[in-house]
This record gives C-alpha cells, sequence and structure tokens, in this order.
C-alpha cells in the first residue's frame, strides 16, 4: 500500500476538480499510526479507518491488500484489481471513466 500513496495522491491531484475522489481504507492500524502515514505521506485525499475490518472483509469481500476499487457516480462498481497499481494502469483504465 505505502508503495502506490504517491501515484494515487498525483492521480488525485490531477483529477479532482473533474470530481474524481479517492477513499482510502486502512484496517487494523491505529488512529496515530494512520495520521502519521497521511502526514508522511502528504496525503490530501480521506484516509478512512476500518479496525474491525468491516469495510474489507465484509462490505468489499476481500482479504488482499492493497485491494483498490473503482466506483461510478451511479455507485456501480467498474474496475477491481488486487495488487499496487501504477501511473500508467490508471491513466488507460480510470482517466478514460473520470470524463464519462
Amino acid at each position: 500500500c505505502k508503495e502506490e500513496m504517491p501515484t494515487l495522491q498525483a492521480f488525485y491531484d490531477k483529477y479532482k476538480e473533474s470530481g474524481f475522489v479517492i477513499i482510502a481504507i486502512n484496517d487494523g492500524e491505529s488512529k496515530a499510526d494512520v495520521l502519521q502515514f497521511v502526514k508522511d505521506y502528504e496525503l490530501t485525499f480521506p484516509v478512512w479507518l476500518d479496525p474491525t475490518y468491516i469495510a474489507t472483509e465484509q462490505a468489499f469481500n476481500t482479504l488482499n491488500l492493497p485491494t483498490s476499487f473503482v466506483i461510478d457516480r451511479d455507485g456501480t462498481v467498474r474496475l477491481t484489481w488486487v495488487g499496487g497499481i501504477n501511473s500508467r494502469m490508471l491513466e488507460k483504465h480510470v482517466a478514460p471513466l473520470i470524463v464519462e
């Protein structure tokens, strides 16, 4: 997860004015650790705490981290991938969905 944060932040910065939103979910770590992580990586998108794994295990039915979901404006999951992501993948697969 740590490796992809600068890439996600850069993509968010580029597309946030177009309505693109990132919500990161951190599971199992303390609030203090997550706040320090957000500060260290200078993240400006929301990072939600999931200390009991409700979001990852129940809502999103995954135990594999990192897992990313692209959900469109209508609430439909358009893309899902397990593992890290790079800027090339984001530009190829996510950017076109932003302008829909």
